[in-house]
């Protein structure tokens, strides 16, 4: 048995199912999102720290740098004949280990909480033992409040982790060393920090030994930064494993002395920020020659003391970098959220483009505010490219709905009204197509009607056609109301319907060029049709047709205008008494044999100032009563008789060439 052929999806049916398929993917690009997209959310996220601009750093980690200023101290002092023992060997790199033994013990004479060495001292001094011995003694002087930098080597082979090597300062352990139980490392963390790959962010230099060595089957090593905090006594409140650094913005963000400035008494005695390392953490370290190398940030590279620094400081504030939700489902679902709730409401509000906007932009406003106010007071990344990414997809399918639905009823509209209209007035109603269907629903208009009928049109058809010639008859009503229709078009007039051999138009009906612009195009409108009549009559003549006469009745006021029948044959008219009264004065024309046109007191009135017309009395109408009837007594031609000044105007009272 052959499968019934399938129906196609209605358009219901159709956004439903790619809106749902919108929301599956921004939830899934949120969860688990592919390395490309992940690159992408990257720079979002960097273009959300620009906009949230630097931040304060924290009172309490102080830098020491070993920079260009500090090596060019030490060269001046080495040119001179008496050179200071603070400046032996620190106009180049790497310091006598001599040197930092010095800068522990004025910044912890200063009050320093901890000191953090940024370097690692591998293997014994190469300016002798005495060096060496230096730097043991001030360890040992402040044991439990200095950090020493371990490091792992980089890996020969990626994939298994072989060739890994912890570089430790041996020199140095046991001058590290407290009483009480055995640690393993006393003293020490590693200055690794991982360079963060495509689509990765900067991760605290805590994941590092943290995370990456347990992956490579190698023990947990506490970062510098970690293991600074616990020779000051203090604590991380965060989970530093799982953050990011949270940027303070371009380096230098923190207070940093040169490293000269400690070393030189004089000038250590009375410097500005020495009140500053009291009850702080210190780091020193080198930042020379750094030449805008460094870890990429958002605002700009930092150096490798100034990221340690960073990190110090997050873990003191636990204000560090964190996707939220946690979970890839948790965001996911939250990315989801709004774009399930645009899609519904965009459903819900289909046929409203205006509002289906507004919805959209304000969406996108609040889930960037949403963003920044996250990460600004809560330091976390809440799902926006997804989402946002989402919600302009939303945007698209709805819209190309709208463009195609608005084609169709725009197509639709201009069918009907062309039927009625002249194509540069459907043009004008469908700049506002609401207002197109307010007019096809039914709506009171203020108009003038035209009813324009042959004389003795019943009796010419039945002699003619006893005469054999129906054919010819048609051929000639058929010619007169195709000029009658050009000539009512090109004064602005909307063809209401043929009964029989009356034309029936309407001016003001759909759109109005106002009550008297439209009266006065009437007059015109029936003067012309009189003027076409007697050139086709000039025409039938010469050919042997027998001539027709018409009558035009005019009527001005409010009409009720809109689309009237059954769905399987509408028509759009007017109804109402001002109807009426224009068909009765068409018919009053019979009475009057030399009636060109006639029309009503208020027809009259609106046109008084630009067509001369002359009262005819008052005349008993059926169905309507007395009525004072205006008119023309006799046929005019418009450029004949009537003022220069009221001529026909292009565009408005006379057919246009393109017509």
């Amino acid at each position: 048995m052959p499968l019934p052929p399938s129906r196609p999806l209605s358009r219901q049916a159709r956004l439903i199912l790619i809106s749902a398929l919108i929301v599956a993917a921004a939830g899934l690009l949120a969860g688990w999102p592919p390395r490309l997209w992940r690159g992408w959310e990257r720079i979002v996220e960097a273009e959300l720290l620009r906009l949230r601009g630097p931040r304060p750093t924290p009172a309490n980690v102080v830098l020491v740098a070993i920079d260009d200023a500090s090596l060019q101290q030490g060269a001046w002092f080495a040119a001179e004949p008496a050179m200071p023992a603070w400046a032996v060997g620190t106009s180049t790199l790497p310091w006598p280990r001599a040197r930092y033994a010095e800068l522990i013990e004025r910044l912890r004479a200063a009050g320093a909480r901890a000191v953090a060495i940024n370097v690692v001292f591998a293997g014994a001094s190469g300016r002798g033992a005495a060096d060496d011995a230096a730097l043991s003694a001030a360890l040992h002087r402040h044991r439990g409040h200095v950090a020493l930098a371990a490091e792992v080597t980089e890996p020969h082979d990626a994939q298994t982790g072989a060739g890994l090597a912890l570089v430790l300062p041996e020199v140095f352990v046991a001058a590290l060393a407290q009483p009480g139980p055995a640690v393993a490392h006393p003293g020490l963390g590693l200055a690794n920090i991982l360079p963060p790959g495509s689509g990765e962010p900067l991760r605290h230099p805590e994941f590092f030994g943290g995370v990456l060595l347990p992956a490579q089957q190698l023990d947990p090593f506490p970062a510098l930064s970690t293991t600074a905090l616990t020779q000051a006594g203090l604590a991380s409140r965060q989970p530093d494993r799982r953050r990011e650094l949270n940027v303070y913005g371009a380096e230098p963000r923190f207070a940093r002395l040169s490293a000269w400035e400690v070393l030189d008494p004089t000038r250590w005695r009375g410097h500005p920020l020495r009140q500053r390392v009291a009850g702080a953490v210190v780091l020193v370290g080198p930042v020379v020659a750094e030449g805008g190398v460094g870890l990429p940030t958002p605002f700009g590279p930092l150096s490798g003391l100034e990221t340690l620094a960073t990190a110090t400081a997050n873990s003191l504030a636990g204000d560090g970098l964190a996707p939220w939700p946690g979970t890839p489902g948790g965001r996911a679902l939250l990315a989801m959220a709004p774009v399930a709730l645009a899609a519904l409401l965009l459903m819900r509000w289909s046929s409203r483009t205006g509002r289906q906007t507004g919805l959209l932009a304000a969406l996108l406003a609040l889930q960037l505010l949403a963003a920044y106010g996250v990460l600004r007071w809560g330091h976390r990344w809440l799902p926006l490219l997804s989402p946002a990414s989402g919600l302009l997809a939303l945007a698209v399918v709805f819209g190309v709905d709208a463009y195609l639905v608005e084609g169709r009823e725009r197509r639709r509209l201009r069918r009907t009204f062309e039927r009625y209209v002249a194509p540069s007035v459907v043009s004008e109603i469908l700049a506002t197509p609401e207002e197109a269907e307010t007019i096809l629903r039914g709506k009171p208009l203020p108009v003038t009607v035209l009813f324009s009928d042959i004389k003795g049109f019943t009796t010419m058809t039945m002699r003619r056609s006893a005469a054999g010639q129906t054919g010819a008859l048609v051929a000639q009503l058929n010619t007169y109301l195709t000029e009658m229709v050009e000539v009512i078009t090109a004064h602005g007039g909307t063809i209401d319907k043929f009964v029989g051999d009356c034309v029936v138009a309407v001016f003001g009906s759909p759109l109005s060029r106002g009550l008297q612009e439209e009266a006065v195009a009437a007059v015109r409108c029936g003067l012309a049709m009189g003027e076409a009549l007697e050139r086709l009559n000039d025409r039938w003549r010469a050919i042997g047709e027998e001539p027709i006469a018409n009558g035009v009745g005019l009527a001005s006021g409010t009409v009720v205008a809109g689309q009237i029948g059954s769905p399987r044959r509408m028509e759009f008219t007017v109804m109402g008494e001002t109807v009426n009264l224009a068909a009765r004065l068409e018919s009053l024309t019979r009475q009057l044999p030399d009636a060109a046109l006639l029309c009503d007191q208020a027809t009259a009135e609106l046109v008084a100032d630009t067509l001369p017309l002359e009262s005819m009395g008052s005349w008993p109408l059926k169905g309507v009563g007395e009525v004072t009837v205006h008119g023309l007594a006799r046929p005019i031609r418009l450029q004949r008789d009537l003022p220069e000044r009221d001529l026909p105007q292009p565009g408005l009272d006379a057919p246009d060439a393109s017509s």
